[in-house]
């Protein structure tokens, strides 16, 4: 459970979402690893400058808590590939969510949540991410000391009825303290025409996320206010530039070696195209104010 600090840090974040506009997280790359190279991964088409050590990234991100940065998105790379910071940001941070693909197990951290990647059932979630990866994650997921949440970035290949349907019944099966979804973002890369999902059939999509969520409960992270957000018949005109992204004033992005990126897709990512699932969350929990996204997000926040 989450501190009396960190759950004092937590409000502290809310609140300032509601009466200010001002950035409250910062997301970081703490590797240029990864012990995976999957296909449809954003994090490949970029550059991977040098890492930081340890002591000059705990150093980084105690600067960025004294500037207001209260909550820690870690990414990678492999955040496990540096263990030793993701202990450092639950130490830090009022609320840390580390981005792993489980592969190194789900450790306790304190204030961290860890949220992990899988693609579908085995079959595509190892065309993904690679052979024997599915059973290896289920493996350690029955094994963690503390449910992870469960991530799923929809893109062409698991982007089925049945492959949605058979994944979301099998991780509800499981341990898990939740899933959560996104669509695949093109970011200017070759495989993008493999890889992204039209608008008109995403919106066909989510009707299906919503109807899990209705047959498998409140674990399945999707609630009517965030699929308005996607639906290109709803409100995702309102945020699918850059300029009117909410998530680019809230979270400033940083590279492994504490230098800035545009967003944590990267400098090519096509906001026109977005299927990020920070955004919906964001704009469904106060666009206008919908109490049951606003669960979702303290979940996320509170391991």
């Amino acid at each position: 459970m989450a501190s009396i600090s960190s759950t004092l840090g937590i409000l502290a974040t809310l609140a300032k979402w509601f009466f200010t506009d001002k950035p409250t997280s910062a997301a970081i790359d703490i590797t240029r690893r990864c012990n995976l190279k999957c296909k449809h991964c954003y994090w490949w088409q970029q550059d991977h400058p040098p890492e930081m050590s340890t002591s000059e990234t705990a150093r980084f991100m105690k600067s960025l808590k004294a500037s207001g940065l209260r909550v820690a998105l870690l990414y990678g790379g492999e955040p496990t590939l540096r263990l030793e910071l993701c202990r450092e940001a639950s130490r830090i941070f009022d609320s840390a969510l580390i981005f792993t693909n489980g592969l190194n197990g789900f450790p306790e951290l304190g204030n961290a949540q860890w949220l992990v990647s899988l693609e579908g059932p085995r079959e595509i979630n190892d065309a993904i991410r690679g052979d024997g990866v599915y059973e290896e994650v289920k493996r350690n997921i029955s094994r963690a000391h503390r449910a992870p949440l469960v991530h799923m970035t929809i893109c062409r290949p698991n982007s089925s009825r049945k492959a949605i349907e058979g994944f979301v019944r099998e991780m509800c099966s499981l341990p898990i303290k939740g899933i959560g979804f996104s669509f695949y973002t093109p970011v200017n890369s070759p495989a993008d025409g493999e890889l992204f999902v039209p608008l008109h059939e995403r919106d066909q999509i989510v009707d299906l996320l919503l109807n899990l969520r209705e047959k498998y409960g409140k674990r399945v992270g999707i609630t009517q206010a965030m699929a308005r957000q996607l639906k290109s018949n709803g409100a995702f005109a309102h945020w699918n530039q850059y300029q009117l992204c909410p998530v680019s004033e809230r979270v400033r992005c940083f590279c492994s070696d504490g230098s800035p990126k545009r967003c944590t897709y990267g400098d090519e990512a096509d906001c026109s195209k977005c299927g990020c699932a920070a955004v919906v969350a964001y704009r469904g929990a106060f666009h206008p104010l919908d109490l049951s996204t606003l669960r979702v997000i303290i979940g996320l926040l509170r391991p």
